[in-house]
């Protein structure tokens, strides 16, 4: 499908056409893999290329990341099947929204660390992931803490990896929570008419 098309589509009937793309493939894939792509270019880049290991609360948030894509994957399983359609609306939005609330903690941790850079924010040793999941001993490179919250230094146009992660977030939950939106519409719009 073109560029125009899908424009031209949108103009036409903006929710029906978000109604229909959740309804196939490649939204969901697309949606999945932003967020696979997301934690491993964090471990890719941050932790091998400029060596900032992560602490507690970035394998956390890589974790979202990879429910996130967990939840994609099983939507896309069948995006047209309201079971598994719903299930990965579930998985993904308590994916983002637990990640959303680790990165709210970061933030804190980053100025609490500008404040006193002695303060123990997290553990650099430890991780507890929700379900009791082992990551950080089956999967140590990715999931393993080993620095201090908030202490890496690290900036990009002036706003640190906390603030970037909420434009991250945001970005995310807008476009999932339209897409249920539409979707939503579509089936009361179905059910009213029967």
């Amino acid at each position: 499908m073109s560029p125009t098309k899908l424009w031209h589509d949108l103009k036409r009937d903006f929710w029906g056409t978000l109604a229909d793309w959740q309804d196939r493939r490649p939204i969901w894939l697309l949606g999945g893999g932003a967020a696979l792509g997301l934690e491993i270019f964090s471990w890719a880049y941050f932790q091998k290329y400029l060596k900032l290991n992560p602490c507690e609360l970035c394998v956390y948030i890589r974790f979202s990341m990879v429910v996130i894509f967990i939840g994609a994957l099983v939507a896309a399983l069948k995006p047209n099947h309201p079971v598994l359609k719903t299930a990965g609306y579930v998985i993904v939005i308590w994916g983002m929204l637990r990640g959303l609330a680790w990165d709210i903690t970061l933030a804190s941790d980053y100025i609490k660390a500008a404040a006193d850079p002695w303060s123990v924010l997290c553990s650099p040793t430890s991780a507890r992931f929700p379900f009791g999941l082992p990551l950080d001993i089956w999967l140590p490179g990715h999931f393993a803490p080993a620095a201090m919250c908030g202490g890496d230094g690290w900036s990009l146009w002036g706003w640190n990896m906390a603030q970037w992660l909420f434009v991250v977030y945001g970005v995310f939950l807008a476009g999932i929570l339209t897409l249920l939106a539409a979707w939503l519409r579509r089936v009361f719009r179905c059910r009213r008419n029967a």
